[in-house]
């Protein structure tokens, strides 16, 4: 089944594919009337959709049936130094959004090489993704200019726990392994955030102010191996997505 975003209307019992999504569904992929479709609304529901009318503007369908999937009880979210390379970047975000990462965090480090960043594109790349992947819910994707500002906007969130990835020795640090898994289960904070730093990693003033201004923070080491910023956070979704 293919499924698609659409204007979804509860009180009609119809759902309209319009621009994109119309063209994708009559001429690129040739549905026709009768066919059924999934249709994401992005909050947590997937609708069954029997196409009624089909053309390349717009098409129309009647919602057979709704399934509904609870958002999970820990949110992950990745706050990611960018790398500078688009293609990491692009890939990051797919795997990310099929691993159901809840919200993506972007900021522009000091060591940070990107000077800009297409969240218009980053978008797109989500959307894709959550199709393929059927997630019923959409990451949000927010910017940020430096990191005081991100730190500033993520202050009040109760019962989170923040994991802090960076390359210096200390002995602070606690490897990624089943005893703190578990301990992070039975807490179920709300949200858990995991700070991952550019190519050069976070400086030492910025891995103070996040210690100095969170609290919960975790210094996490994920073993001997150095990781690039892209793997690193998809390994540690992948690790998360077991939990919850």
């Amino acid at each position: 089944m293919h499924y698609f975003f659409g204007n979804i209307n509860k009180d009609l019992n119809q759902v309209i594919l319009v621009d994109e999504e119309a063209h994708h569904c009559s001429v690129v992929l040739r549905l026709k009337e009768g066919e059924l479709i999934g249709v994401l609304d992005k909050k947590g529901i997937v609708y069954i959709v029997e196409l009624i009318s089909v053309h390349k503007k717009q098409c129309v369908g009647k919602i057979i049936s709704e399934n509904k999937f609870l958002s999970p009880k820990t949110k992950f979210h990745l706050v990611v130094s960018p790398p500078k390379n688009n293609e990491r970047l692009e890939w990051l975000v797919e795997k990310a959004v099929e691993l159901q990462v809840w919200a993506f965090h972007f900021v522009f480090s000091d060591r940070c090489i990107r000077k800009h960043l297409n969240i218009e594109r980053m978008s797109k790349i989500r959307d894709a993704a959550m199709k393929q992947s059927i997630n019923p819910y959409s990451a949000e994707i927010y910017f940020y200019n430096n990191l005081k500002t991100l730190i500033n906007a993520i202050l009040n969130d109760l019962k989170s726990e923040y994991f802090l990835l960076h390359c210096l020795e200390n002995n602070e640090k606690q490897l990624l392994q089943p005893e703190l898994l578990l301990q992070l289960q039975k807490q179920q904070p709300q949200n858990v955030y995991a700070f991952i730093g550019p190519e050069g990693d976070w400086t030492i003033d910025e891995i103070q102010l996040i210690k100095e201004q969170l609290k919960n923070v975790r210094e996490i080491d994920l073993g001997k191996i150095r990781l690039r910023t892209e793997t690193a956070a998809i390994y540690l979704a992948s690790v998360l997505k077991m939990l919850y």
